[in-house]
């Protein structure tokens, strides 16, 4: 029997339960994509990105999740409880809990 848990506080789910999905696909204006951008070869610069981290061993090169350059398509999926969906449903980017945030102003 497959038992779930909420993703944020951990807790035993039962019957009711949330699944959240959210999806980033990058988006870009194609017509910003020149004749000279389609013509361009990028094999050595990739070849360069490679070489170079495995010499300094970075583990953030394109396609990592670490990259902000990746522009792969990313899919998560979250099992919430009731208490916690509502929370994620009333603010789903976290702004609110930024705003909660005091700094000193030292």
């Amino acid at each position: 029997m497959i038992h779930f848990s909420c993703d944020l506080c951990g807790q035993p789910l039962d019957d009711r339960r949330f699944e959240v999905r959210l999806e980033i696909v990058p988006t870009f204006n194609p017509e910003q994509i020149s004749e000279d951008d389609l013509a361009e070869d990028n094999l050595q610069q990739v070849a360069e990105a490679l070489q170079h981290a495995e010499e300094s061993g970075n583990s953030a090169i394109p396609g990592s999740l670490q990259d902000p350059d990746d522009c792969s398509a990313k899919a998560f999926r979250y099992d919430l409880c009731p208490g916690c969906f509502a929370r994620y449903a009333k603010d789903p980017l976290g702004r609110d809990a930024l705003r909660r945030l005091n700094f000193s102003k030292n």
